[in-house]
Protein backbone atom coordinates (compact mmCIF):
# COMPACT_ATOMS: atom_id res chain seq x y z
CA UNK A 1 0.00 0.00 0.00
CA UNK A 2 2.87 2.36 0.77
CA UNK A 3 4.26 2.45 -2.79
CA UNK A 4 0.85 3.38 -4.10
CA UNK A 5 0.86 6.56 -2.01
CA UNK A 6 3.87 8.18 -3.70
CA UNK A 7 2.91 11.60 -4.94
CA UNK A 8 0.24 11.95 -2.26
CA UNK A 9 2.34 13.29 0.61
CA UNK A 10 -0.66 15.05 2.14
CA UNK A 11 -2.42 11.72 2.49
CA UNK A 12 -1.44 9.28 5.25
CA UNK A 13 -1.97 5.54 5.32
CA UNK A 14 -4.05 6.00 8.46
CA UNK A 15 -6.68 7.79 6.38
CA UNK A 16 -7.25 4.72 4.22
CA UNK A 17 -10.26 2.98 5.83
CA UNK A 18 -9.69 -0.31 7.63
CA UNK A 19 -12.07 -1.87 5.11
CA UNK A 20 -9.15 -2.30 2.71
CA UNK A 21 -6.79 -3.72 5.31
CA UNK A 22 -9.42 -6.14 6.56
CA UNK A 23 -9.89 -7.42 3.01
CA UNK A 24 -6.15 -7.61 2.34
CA UNK A 25 -6.84 -5.35 -0.61
CA UNK A 26 -4.10 -4.80 -3.14
CA UNK A 27 -4.66 -2.29 -5.96
CA UNK A 28 -4.75 -3.62 -9.51
CA UNK A 29 -4.18 -0.25 -11.19
CA UNK A 30 -0.65 0.96 -10.52
CA UNK A 31 -1.03 4.37 -12.13
CA UNK A 32 -1.95 7.00 -9.56
CA UNK A 33 -5.28 8.80 -9.86
CA UNK A 34 -5.35 12.53 -10.50
CA UNK A 35 -6.04 14.77 -7.53
CA UNK A 36 -9.25 15.97 -9.22
CA UNK A 37 -10.73 12.48 -9.55
CA UNK A 38 -14.41 12.68 -8.56
CA UNK A 39 -16.30 9.95 -10.48
CA UNK A 40 -15.34 6.34 -11.12
CA UNK A 41 -17.63 4.26 -13.34
CA UNK A 42 -17.31 0.51 -12.72
CA UNK A 43 -18.25 -2.00 -15.42
CA UNK A 44 -18.13 -5.80 -15.01
CA UNK A 45 -17.52 -7.42 -18.39
CA UNK A 46 -17.90 -11.15 -18.96
CA UNK A 47 -17.89 -12.61 -22.48
CA UNK A 48 -19.19 -9.27 -23.72
CA UNK A 49 -19.52 -8.44 -27.42
CA UNK A 50 -21.02 -4.96 -26.97
CA UNK A 51 -18.43 -3.47 -24.63
CA UNK A 52 -17.23 -0.90 -27.15
CA UNK A 53 -20.72 0.61 -27.47
CA UNK A 54 -20.94 1.09 -23.71
CA UNK A 55 -17.52 2.71 -23.53
CA UNK A 56 -18.39 4.95 -26.46
CA UNK A 57 -21.58 6.06 -24.70
CA UNK A 58 -19.55 7.10 -21.66
CA UNK A 59 -16.89 8.78 -23.80
CA UNK A 60 -19.62 10.76 -25.55
CA UNK A 61 -20.92 12.18 -22.28
CA UNK A 62 -20.55 15.85 -21.50
CA UNK A 63 -17.55 16.21 -19.24
CA UNK A 64 -18.06 17.13 -15.58
CA UNK A 65 -15.83 19.53 -13.66
CA UNK A 66 -14.01 16.74 -11.85
CA UNK A 67 -11.95 13.98 -13.44
CA UNK A 68 -13.46 10.65 -14.44
CA UNK A 69 -12.19 7.08 -14.58
CA UNK A 70 -13.93 4.13 -16.18
CA UNK A 71 -12.80 0.81 -14.69
CA UNK A 72 -13.75 -2.30 -16.66
CA UNK A 73 -13.39 -5.58 -14.76
CA UNK A 74 -12.82 -8.11 -17.54
CA UNK A 75 -13.58 -11.42 -15.89
CA UNK A 76 -14.27 -15.08 -16.46
CA UNK A 77 -14.33 -18.13 -14.18
CA UNK A 78 -11.72 -20.85 -14.10
CA UNK A 79 -12.13 -23.60 -16.69
CA UNK A 80 -13.78 -21.22 -19.15
CA UNK A 81 -13.89 -22.22 -22.80
CA UNK A 82 -11.23 -21.03 -25.23
CA UNK A 83 -13.86 -18.84 -26.86
CA UNK A 84 -14.62 -17.05 -23.58
CA UNK A 85 -10.91 -16.55 -22.88
CA UNK A 86 -10.43 -15.10 -26.36
CA UNK A 87 -13.32 -12.69 -25.81
CA UNK A 88 -11.77 -11.60 -22.51
CA UNK A 89 -8.46 -10.89 -24.24
CA UNK A 90 -10.30 -8.92 -26.90
CA UNK A 91 -12.13 -6.95 -24.22
CA UNK A 92 -8.83 -5.91 -22.67
CA UNK A 93 -7.83 -4.59 -26.08
CA UNK A 94 -11.16 -2.75 -26.46
CA UNK A 95 -10.51 -0.92 -23.19
CA UNK A 96 -6.95 -0.06 -24.20
CA UNK A 97 -8.18 1.29 -27.54
CA UNK A 98 -10.91 3.30 -25.81
CA UNK A 99 -8.32 4.95 -23.60
CA UNK A 100 -6.11 5.64 -26.60
CA UNK A 101 -8.93 7.07 -28.74
CA UNK A 102 -11.18 8.78 -26.21
CA UNK A 103 -9.09 9.08 -23.07
CA UNK A 104 -7.44 12.23 -21.78
CA UNK A 105 -5.66 13.39 -18.65
CA UNK A 106 -9.07 14.00 -17.06
CA UNK A 107 -10.93 11.00 -18.49
CA UNK A 108 -9.28 7.58 -18.35
CA UNK A 109 -10.28 4.02 -19.21
CA UNK A 110 -8.68 1.20 -17.21
CA UNK A 111 -9.08 -2.57 -17.42
CA UNK A 112 -8.66 -4.95 -14.50
CA UNK A 113 -7.76 -8.45 -15.64
CA UNK A 114 -9.83 -10.79 -13.45
CA UNK A 115 -9.32 -14.11 -15.22
CA UNK A 116 -9.86 -17.61 -13.79
CA UNK A 117 -11.99 -16.53 -10.85
CA UNK A 118 -12.97 -19.38 -8.48
CA UNK A 119 -15.97 -21.19 -9.93
CA UNK A 120 -18.04 -20.94 -6.75
CA UNK A 121 -17.50 -17.18 -6.45
CA UNK A 122 -17.25 -16.04 -10.06
CA UNK A 123 -20.05 -13.83 -11.28
CA UNK A 124 -21.29 -10.29 -11.52
CA UNK A 125 -21.19 -9.73 -7.76
CA UNK A 126 -17.50 -10.55 -7.43
CA UNK A 127 -16.68 -8.59 -10.60
CA UNK A 128 -18.50 -5.51 -9.28
CA UNK A 129 -16.79 -5.95 -5.94
CA UNK A 130 -13.34 -6.04 -7.54
CA UNK A 131 -14.06 -2.88 -9.50
CA UNK A 132 -15.83 -0.98 -6.72
CA UNK A 133 -13.10 -1.81 -4.20
CA UNK A 134 -10.58 -0.39 -6.65
CA UNK A 135 -12.73 2.68 -7.28
CA UNK A 136 -13.23 3.40 -3.59
CA UNK A 137 -9.53 2.97 -2.88
CA UNK A 138 -8.56 5.39 -5.63
CA UNK A 139 -11.05 7.98 -4.40
CA UNK A 140 -9.70 7.69 -0.86
CA UNK A 141 -6.19 8.10 -2.26
CA UNK A 142 -7.22 11.48 -3.58
CA UNK A 143 -8.91 12.44 -0.30
CA UNK A 144 -12.32 12.23 -1.95
CA UNK A 145 -14.45 10.09 0.41
CA UNK A 146 -17.46 11.84 -1.11
CA UNK A 147 -16.31 10.86 -4.59
CA UNK A 148 -18.82 8.94 -6.68
CA UNK A 149 -18.73 5.25 -7.60
CA UNK A 150 -21.20 4.64 -10.42
CA UNK A 151 -22.24 1.13 -11.45
CA UNK A 152 -22.75 0.48 -15.15
CA UNK A 153 -23.09 -2.59 -17.37
CA UNK A 154 -21.02 -3.69 -20.34
CA UNK A 155 -24.08 -3.74 -22.59
CA UNK A 156 -25.73 -0.53 -21.34
CA UNK A 157 -25.71 2.99 -22.75
CA UNK A 158 -26.69 6.33 -21.25
CA UNK A 159 -27.78 9.90 -21.84
CA UNK A 160 -24.99 12.36 -22.66
CA UNK A 161 -25.63 14.26 -19.40
CA UNK A 162 -25.06 11.14 -17.25
CA UNK A 163 -21.72 12.15 -15.72
CA UNK A 164 -22.61 15.83 -15.34
CA UNK A 165 -25.87 14.97 -13.60
CA UNK A 166 -24.12 12.58 -11.23
CA UNK A 167 -21.77 15.38 -10.27
CA UNK A 168 -24.57 17.96 -9.99
CA UNK A 169 -26.69 15.59 -7.91
CA UNK A 170 -24.06 15.11 -5.22
CA UNK A 171 -23.04 18.76 -5.30
CA UNK A 172 -26.64 19.61 -4.42
CA UNK A 173 -27.08 16.65 -2.01
CA UNK A 174 -23.73 16.01 -0.29
CA UNK A 175 -25.34 14.04 2.54
CA UNK A 176 -26.72 11.37 0.20
CA UNK A 177 -25.09 7.94 0.59
CA UNK A 178 -26.37 6.36 -2.62
CA UNK A 179 -28.94 6.75 -5.34
CA UNK A 180 -30.98 4.83 -7.86
CA UNK A 181 -30.68 6.29 -11.36
CA UNK A 182 -33.55 6.50 -13.83
CA UNK A 183 -33.46 3.66 -16.35
CA UNK A 184 -35.43 2.72 -19.45
CA UNK A 185 -34.98 -0.49 -21.40
CA UNK A 186 -35.31 -0.04 -25.18
CA UNK A 187 -38.82 -1.14 -26.15
CA UNK A 188 -38.56 -0.59 -29.90
CA UNK A 189 -35.86 -0.63 -32.57
CA UNK A 190 -34.02 -2.89 -34.98
CA UNK A 191 -31.30 -4.33 -32.75
CA UNK A 192 -33.43 -7.19 -31.39
CA UNK A 193 -36.36 -9.31 -32.60
CA UNK A 194 -39.79 -7.87 -31.82
CA UNK A 195 -40.49 -10.53 -29.19
CA UNK A 196 -37.52 -9.22 -27.19
CA UNK A 197 -39.00 -5.73 -27.15
CA UNK A 198 -42.40 -7.20 -26.25
CA UNK A 199 -40.90 -9.13 -23.36
CA UNK A 200 -38.76 -6.35 -21.93
CA UNK A 201 -41.70 -3.93 -21.95
CA UNK A 202 -43.65 -6.40 -19.81
CA UNK A 203 -40.69 -7.07 -17.53
CA UNK A 204 -39.98 -3.39 -16.93
CA UNK A 205 -43.68 -2.82 -16.31
CA UNK A 206 -43.48 -5.55 -13.66
CA UNK A 207 -40.58 -3.72 -11.98
CA UNK A 208 -42.46 -0.44 -11.96
CA UNK A 209 -45.77 -2.00 -10.93
CA UNK A 210 -44.04 -3.70 -8.00
CA UNK A 211 -42.31 -0.49 -6.99
CA UNK A 212 -45.52 1.53 -7.13
CA UNK A 213 -47.50 -1.16 -5.31
CA UNK A 214 -44.97 -1.00 -2.46
CA UNK A 215 -45.28 2.77 -2.33
CA UNK A 216 -49.05 2.42 -2.23
CA UNK A 217 -48.75 0.26 0.91
CA UNK A 218 -46.69 2.93 2.67
CA UNK A 219 -43.48 0.89 2.56
CA UNK A 220 -40.75 3.53 2.93
CA UNK A 221 -37.97 1.77 1.04
CA UNK A 222 -39.57 1.31 -2.37
CA UNK A 223 -36.73 2.01 -4.79
CA UNK A 224 -35.45 0.30 -7.90
CA UNK A 225 -32.26 -1.72 -7.47
CA UNK A 226 -30.89 -2.12 -10.99
CA UNK A 227 -27.18 -2.89 -11.19
CA UNK A 228 -26.45 -0.67 -14.18
CA UNK A 229 -28.35 2.24 -12.65
CA UNK A 230 -27.03 2.94 -9.17
CA UNK A 231 -24.26 4.97 -7.56
CA UNK A 232 -22.83 5.64 -4.12
CA UNK A 233 -20.06 7.60 -2.45
CA UNK A 234 -16.75 5.94 -1.64
CA UNK A 235 -17.36 6.64 2.04
CA UNK A 236 -20.78 4.96 2.00
CA UNK A 237 -19.38 2.03 0.05
CA UNK A 238 -16.89 1.10 2.76
CA UNK A 239 -19.20 2.12 5.62
CA UNK A 240 -21.81 -0.43 4.55
CA UNK A 241 -19.34 -3.22 3.89
CA UNK A 242 -18.81 -2.99 0.14
CA UNK A 243 -20.29 -5.06 -2.64
CA UNK A 244 -21.27 -8.69 -2.06
CA UNK A 245 -20.32 -11.69 -4.21
CA UNK A 246 -23.80 -12.87 -5.11
CA UNK A 247 -23.98 -14.30 -8.61
CA UNK A 248 -27.37 -12.62 -9.09
CA UNK A 249 -29.24 -9.93 -7.21
CA UNK A 250 -25.99 -8.37 -6.06
CA UNK A 251 -27.47 -4.93 -6.75
CA UNK A 252 -30.53 -5.64 -4.58
CA UNK A 253 -28.48 -7.00 -1.67
CA UNK A 254 -26.03 -4.09 -1.85
CA UNK A 255 -28.59 -1.28 -1.90
CA UNK A 256 -30.76 -2.91 0.75
CA UNK A 257 -27.86 -2.49 3.18
CA UNK A 258 -27.98 1.26 2.54
CA UNK A 259 -31.60 2.23 1.83
CA UNK A 260 -33.11 1.52 5.29
CA UNK A 261 -30.67 3.93 6.94
CA UNK A 262 -31.87 6.92 4.94
CA UNK A 263 -29.75 9.32 2.89
CA UNK A 264 -30.90 7.54 -0.24
CA UNK A 265 -32.58 9.18 -3.23
CA UNK A 266 -33.42 8.89 -6.91
CA UNK A 267 -31.55 10.62 -9.72
CA UNK A 268 -34.12 11.25 -12.44
CA UNK A 269 -32.47 14.00 -14.50
CA UNK A 270 -30.51 11.53 -16.60
CA UNK A 271 -31.17 8.01 -17.87
CA UNK A 272 -29.47 4.63 -18.30
CA UNK A 273 -30.52 2.30 -21.11
CA UNK A 274 -29.89 -1.31 -20.00
CA UNK A 275 -29.88 -4.10 -22.55
CA UNK A 276 -33.11 -6.09 -23.04
CA UNK A 277 -31.32 -9.23 -24.13
CA UNK A 278 -31.93 -12.67 -22.67
CA UNK A 279 -29.30 -14.44 -20.59
CA UNK A 280 -28.89 -17.70 -18.70
CA UNK A 281 -25.80 -16.54 -16.82
CA UNK A 282 -27.70 -15.89 -13.62
CA UNK A 283 -30.59 -17.69 -11.85
CA UNK A 284 -32.89 -14.64 -11.81
CA UNK A 285 -33.09 -11.02 -12.90
CA UNK A 286 -33.69 -9.31 -16.23
CA UNK A 287 -31.70 -11.67 -18.44
CA UNK A 288 -33.16 -14.81 -16.91
CA UNK A 289 -36.71 -13.45 -17.04
CA UNK A 290 -36.25 -12.58 -20.69
CA UNK A 291 -34.87 -16.04 -21.45
CA UNK A 292 -37.91 -17.65 -19.84
CA UNK A 293 -40.28 -15.33 -21.70
CA UNK A 294 -38.67 -16.08 -25.06
CA UNK A 295 -39.21 -19.81 -24.53
CA UNK A 296 -42.96 -19.04 -24.69
CA UNK A 297 -43.26 -15.52 -26.15
CA UNK A 298 -47.03 -15.86 -26.48
CA UNK A 299 -47.41 -15.98 -22.70
CA UNK A 300 -47.65 -12.83 -20.60
CA UNK A 301 -45.14 -12.11 -17.86
CA UNK A 302 -46.73 -12.69 -14.45
CA UNK A 303 -46.55 -10.45 -11.39
CA UNK A 304 -47.89 -10.33 -7.85
CA UNK A 305 -51.67 -10.10 -7.50
CA UNK A 306 -52.72 -6.60 -6.46
CA UNK A 307 -54.82 -7.87 -3.53
CA UNK A 308 -51.68 -9.24 -1.87
CA UNK A 309 -50.55 -5.67 -1.15
CA UNK A 310 -53.77 -4.54 0.55
CA UNK A 311 -53.06 -6.21 3.93
CA UNK A 312 -49.67 -4.51 4.01
CA UNK A 313 -51.28 -1.11 3.63
CA UNK A 314 -53.43 -1.93 6.66
CA UNK A 315 -50.41 -3.07 8.69
CA UNK A 316 -48.17 -0.14 7.82
CA UNK A 317 -50.99 2.36 8.31
CA UNK A 318 -51.64 1.14 11.86
CA UNK A 319 -48.11 0.06 12.74
CA UNK A 320 -47.42 3.14 14.88
CA UNK A 321 -50.18 2.11 17.30
CA UNK A 322 -48.13 -0.96 18.26
CA UNK A 323 -45.62 1.17 20.13
CA UNK A 324 -45.56 0.36 23.87
CA UNK A 325 -48.23 -2.35 23.65
CA UNK A 326 -47.80 -5.52 25.67
CA UNK A 327 -47.56 -9.00 24.16
CA UNK A 328 -51.27 -9.72 24.46
CA UNK A 329 -52.24 -6.46 22.80
CA UNK A 330 -49.82 -7.07 19.92
CA UNK A 331 -51.28 -10.56 19.51
CA UNK A 332 -54.77 -9.09 19.28
CA UNK A 333 -53.58 -6.61 16.69
CA UNK A 334 -52.09 -9.37 14.55
CA UNK A 335 -55.29 -11.41 14.89
CA UNK A 336 -57.17 -8.45 13.42
CA UNK A 337 -55.11 -8.53 10.22
CA UNK A 338 -56.40 -10.26 7.04
CA UNK A 339 -55.78 -14.02 7.10
CA UNK A 340 -52.82 -14.15 4.65
CA UNK A 341 -50.84 -11.51 6.55
CA UNK A 342 -51.90 -12.83 9.96
CA UNK A 343 -50.60 -16.31 9.17
CA UNK A 344 -47.36 -14.92 7.78
CA UNK A 345 -46.76 -12.73 10.82
CA UNK A 346 -47.44 -15.58 13.23
CA UNK A 347 -45.08 -17.91 11.37
CA UNK A 348 -42.38 -15.25 11.57
CA UNK A 349 -42.73 -14.63 15.33
CA UNK A 350 -43.98 -11.11 14.74
CA UNK A 351 -45.43 -10.66 18.24
CA UNK A 352 -42.07 -11.28 19.89
CA UNK A 353 -40.21 -9.20 17.31
CA UNK A 354 -42.52 -6.21 17.61
CA UNK A 355 -42.57 -6.38 21.40
CA UNK A 356 -38.78 -6.47 21.50
CA UNK A 357 -38.55 -3.51 19.13
CA UNK A 358 -41.01 -1.55 21.26
CA UNK A 359 -39.17 -2.35 24.51
CA UNK A 360 -35.87 -1.20 23.04
CA UNK A 361 -36.90 2.08 21.44
CA UNK A 362 -37.37 5.40 23.20
CA UNK A 363 -39.77 7.17 20.85
CA UNK A 364 -42.41 6.48 18.19
CA UNK A 365 -39.95 7.65 15.55
CA UNK A 366 -37.24 5.21 16.58
CA UNK A 367 -39.88 2.46 16.86
CA UNK A 368 -40.93 3.09 13.26
CA UNK A 369 -37.33 2.99 12.07
CA UNK A 370 -36.59 -0.25 13.91
CA UNK A 371 -39.86 -1.78 12.71
CA UNK A 372 -38.86 -1.29 9.09
CA UNK A 373 -35.35 -2.53 9.73
CA UNK A 374 -37.16 -5.76 10.63
CA UNK A 375 -39.91 -5.63 8.00
CA UNK A 376 -37.45 -4.80 5.24
CA UNK A 377 -37.33 -5.56 1.52
CA UNK A 378 -36.21 -9.14 2.20
CA UNK A 379 -39.13 -9.86 4.52
CA UNK A 380 -41.39 -8.19 1.97
CA UNK A 381 -40.36 -10.66 -0.72
CA UNK A 382 -40.71 -13.50 1.76
CA UNK A 383 -44.27 -12.37 2.51
CA UNK A 384 -45.26 -12.04 -1.14
CA UNK A 385 -43.89 -15.46 -2.05
CA UNK A 386 -45.54 -17.00 1.02
CA UNK A 387 -49.02 -15.63 0.29
CA UNK A 388 -48.81 -16.44 -3.42
CA UNK A 389 -48.13 -20.06 -2.55
CA UNK A 390 -51.27 -20.21 -0.38
CA UNK A 391 -53.77 -17.40 -0.95
CA UNK A 392 -53.12 -15.52 -4.17
CA UNK A 393 -52.21 -16.29 -7.75
CA UNK A 394 -49.71 -14.46 -9.92
CA UNK A 395 -51.44 -12.47 -12.65
CA UNK A 396 -50.53 -11.02 -16.08
CA UNK A 397 -48.58 -7.84 -15.45
CA UNK A 398 -50.62 -5.65 -17.81
CA UNK A 399 -53.85 -6.52 -16.02
CA UNK A 400 -52.49 -5.77 -12.55
CA UNK A 401 -50.71 -2.60 -13.68
CA UNK A 402 -54.00 -1.25 -15.06
CA UNK A 403 -55.79 -2.07 -11.80
CA UNK A 404 -53.12 -0.40 -9.67
CA UNK A 405 -53.14 2.64 -11.94
CA UNK A 406 -56.84 3.09 -11.21
CA UNK A 407 -56.20 3.07 -7.47
CA UNK A 408 -53.27 5.49 -7.45
CA UNK A 409 -54.81 7.92 -9.92
CA UNK A 410 -52.63 7.12 -12.93
CA UNK A 411 -54.67 7.57 -16.10
CA UNK A 412 -54.34 4.55 -18.40
CA UNK A 413 -56.69 2.75 -20.76
CA UNK A 414 -57.09 -1.04 -20.76
CA UNK A 415 -57.07 -0.93 -24.57
CA UNK A 416 -53.55 0.48 -24.59
CA UNK A 417 -50.61 -1.78 -25.46
CA UNK A 418 -48.14 -2.62 -22.69
CA UNK A 419 -45.62 -0.14 -24.08
CA UNK A 420 -47.97 2.82 -23.67
CA UNK A 421 -48.90 1.80 -20.13
CA UNK A 422 -45.20 1.45 -19.32
CA UNK A 423 -44.53 4.98 -20.55
CA UNK A 424 -47.18 6.30 -18.13
CA UNK A 425 -45.52 4.44 -15.25
CA UNK A 426 -42.15 5.85 -16.32
CA UNK A 427 -43.58 9.36 -16.26
CA UNK A 428 -45.00 8.75 -12.80
CA UNK A 429 -41.67 7.52 -11.48
CA UNK A 430 -39.82 10.55 -12.80
CA UNK A 431 -41.29 12.38 -9.80
CA UNK A 432 -39.27 12.62 -6.61
CA UNK A 433 -39.71 9.98 -3.90
CA UNK A 434 -37.89 10.38 -0.58
CA UNK A 435 -36.95 7.60 1.81
CA UNK A 436 -38.52 8.13 5.22
CA UNK A 437 -37.21 5.55 7.67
Amino acid sequence: MGNHLKGFRHFTTMEIPEYFQNKNFSPSIQELPTKKLSIVVVIPSFNEADLKDSLMALASCSKPRGDVEVIVVVNHPENSSAEVVTTSEQSLQVVAEADSCWGSSSFRFYAIKAFNLPQKQAGVGLARQIGMDEAAYRLFLTKQPGGIIACFDADATCEVNYLVELENFWAANPDIHACSIRFEHPIQGNNFPQEVYDGIAQYELHLRYYNQALRYTGFPFAFHTVGSSMACTAEAYVKFGGMNRHQAGEDFYFLQKIIPHGHFAELNTTCIYPSPRASNRVPFGTGKSMAMFLENPGNEIQTYQLESFFPLQMLFGKMQSLYQLDVGQIDCFIDSMPAPLKLFLKQNNATEKIYSISRNTASPGSFRKRFFLWFDAFLMLKYLNFVHNRFFKRQPVKHEAIRLAGIIGLRVDERWPVEKILVKYRELEANKFNVNP
